[in-house]
């Protein structure tokens, strides 16, 4: 495969009539998605949209989304996916980062979008846009050409521009079934953004395999429940939270899910009182997986006896390899904790136009994690802790820089640090100690929202005189802790 679009159309020679994605209680066939895609590559095509060129998707799960991926990468053009949950400063970096030359929306988000979108041409995707015959043949794009742009935190204060190809797709796809065994047999319950790599991957993954596709636009616990039920869903990608939200809602007996193999818990750690309490709600273990937006799925939990494993993130993904290294970078033993690196054919080749950080994070054809961690005596690969300082709010993952930042811009704040530090259940929260003049909790949330996502606002607040500091002028966070 040379484009990783081939991955959707492989499935009319295997199961044309197989069920692709199932949106608002309708069932999409193979054969349909795939004409879709066809109709909505001509229309982007006929719009000017060629190969290279970078195209924002602004869309909630749905179905217009689905094709709207596959179309971009059909022309041989970059998706530039963005959470419809962002807001507005963060949906302008991206923008004003990828340069797109054309924006995917929908009616809903259209306003949103119109207020920082600068004047790039925007369209409305309706379901008229996916009719029409195809394109002349895809471009000949290399399959090392760049295919979707991912926006990775890091300590820059602003997201990092993660360019993944279309073999680091196909890879990741080949990889991640290889080793968990998904078959066209299976319905997998998209409540995760599709937007985000933990939903991408297993969204390529799931069509690689001519899985259907169940899609829902946000997490809301009883239409979840529901589908999960009344659909027979096999699969479900989660954050803890989820399940958390799911387990403290119900108790065994109040929903029967008979053919639920796997549900999968990425993004954080998972609590073990979430691992017990979701099998005691609904009969079935969660199972952690570890992956990123640099490198795609790294690790998943496949363990026969899971109650012993159920700390761990899992073993190696076919053809990832992962090593725990000490700080001068020599591989370290079995127990030993140390940082997790990671080379895989699905794994960026570093951030676009941030030459510094690439150079930093990745050597020798290895991916600096920054996480901590260790194997076991079986090879199951457990994470013990972050060398960086970013706060994990439910599995997103959240700057303190970016926080900082943006209260920084407030003209009654002098000087503003953002910590993580723990919350109801054993979560973090984001905490930010704040030196204003006459300035409330209520006025910083206020000008917090909509200018980036609700979990990065501080959830708690103290305001004090000074920031503790070094001799060099560095906020020393630990005294902050």
């Amino acid at each position: 495969m040379r484009n990783y679009c081939e991955i959707l159309y492989s499935n009319l020679e295997r199961n044309p009539r197989g069920a692709a994605v199932w949106y608002h209680g309708e069932i999409y066939s193979y054969a349909q998605l795939c004409g879709f895609v066809d109709g909505f590559s001509s229309f982007l095509f006929k719009r000017g949209v060629s190969l290279g060129d970078k195209v924002c998707v602004f869309l909630p799960n749905s179905l217009s989304l689905a094709v709207s991926v596959f179309s971009i990468a059909r022309l041989g053009a970059v998706c530039v996916p963005i959470d419809s949950a962002c807001g507005t400063e963060e949906i302008r970096h991206c923008l004003e980062f990828s340069k797109p030359a054309l924006i995917v929306t929908d009616e809903s988000l259209a306003h949103t979008m119109d207020a920082v979108s600068g004047g790039i041409n925007t369209i409305c995707v309706t379901r008229d846009n996916f009719l029409g015959e195809a394109p002349a043949d895809p471009p000949g794009n290399h399959p090392s050409e760049k295919a979707i742009y991912l926006f990775s935190t890091g300590s820059t204060g602003k997201p990092k521009c993660v360019a993944r190809s279309h073999a680091n797709m196909i890879a990741l796809a080949r990889n991640h079934t290889a080793t968990i065994n998904w078959d066209s047999g299976d319905r997998i319950l998209f409540s995760i953004p599709i937007s985000h790599t933990y939903g991408l991957g297993n969204f390529v993954s799931a069509v690689s395999v001519g899985a259907c596709c169940y899609f829902l636009p946000r997490f809301t616990r009883k239409e979840v429940l529901g589908v999960l039920e009344e659909e027979q869903i096999t699969i479900f990608p989660a954050v803890p939270f989820m399940l958390e939200t799911l387990a403290r809602s119900a108790s065994r007996g109040d929903y029967d899910f008979p053919r639920l193999k796997h549900v999968i818990s990425a993004g954080a750690p998972l609590p073990e009182e979430t691992f017990f309490s979701f099998h005691r709600a609904f009969g079935v273990y969660p199972r952690q997986l570890y992956g990123s937006s640099e490198t795609g799925v790294m690790a998943i939990n496949i363990a026969e006896k899971i109650e012993e494993k159920r700390l761990s993130v899992g073993v190696e993904v076919e053809n990832v390899v992962i090593r725990v290294v000490s700080e001068t970078g020599k591989k370290l033993p079995v127990g030993q904790i140390g940082e997790i690196i990671i080379r895989s054919p699905s794994m960026t080749d570093g951030y676009v136009d941030f030459p510094e950080e690439t150079e930093r994070v990745f050597v020798d054809g290895f991916y600096h994690t920054g996480d901590l961690g260790m194997f076991d005596g079986d090879g199951y690969l457990f994470i013990c802790g972050r060398k960086k300082l970013f706060i994990n709010i439910s599995g997103n993952k959240v700057d303190p820089f970016e926080v900082e930042n943006l209260l920084m811009t407030h003209g009654k704040i002098t000087e503003a640090a953002v910590i993580g530090t723990p919350g109801a259940g054993g979560r973090e929260e984001v905490k930010a100690f704040i030196v204003a003049d006459g300035l409330t909790r209520r006025e910083v949330v206020d000008f917090c929202r909509g200018k980036i996502s609700d979990y990065k606002i501080p959830a708690k607040m103290e305001f004090v005189d000074v920031l503790p500091r070094s001799p060099a002028g560095k906020v020393l966070r630990e005294k902050l802790k």
